[in-house]
């Protein structure tokens, strides 16, 4: 469901004919990333200098992934990102 003027983003293929959205008053564009070393070596350089912050919500043990997958499916839990520890 897409309310008129909504972008329909799709990461797999693009999500439906540009002519066909147009006539249903929306937008649909595919977004595909490259992951490449150095692209997550520019990530990892901005946590590590603090310009961008996770916003962490919930922190679990590995053992516990069913109940974060459980929170990821609409279980309650602290708004950010659920992290599984993993103890070295």
């Amino acid at each position: 469901m897409l309310k008129p003027g909504g972008v329909l983003v799709s990461v797999v293929s693009s999500p439906m004919p540009k002519d066909l959205a147009e006539k249903a008053g929306v937008k649909a564009i595919c977004f595909l990333v490259e992951v490449t070393t150095a692209r997550l070596n520019a990530i990892a350089e901005q946590f590590d200098s603090g310009t961008i912050v996770a916003q962490v919500g919930t922190v679990l043990p590995l053992e516990d992934a069913q109940a974060a997958h459980d929170m990821l499916s609409g279980a309650p839990h602290a708004r950010g990102k659920l992290v599984l520890s993993v103890a070295a």
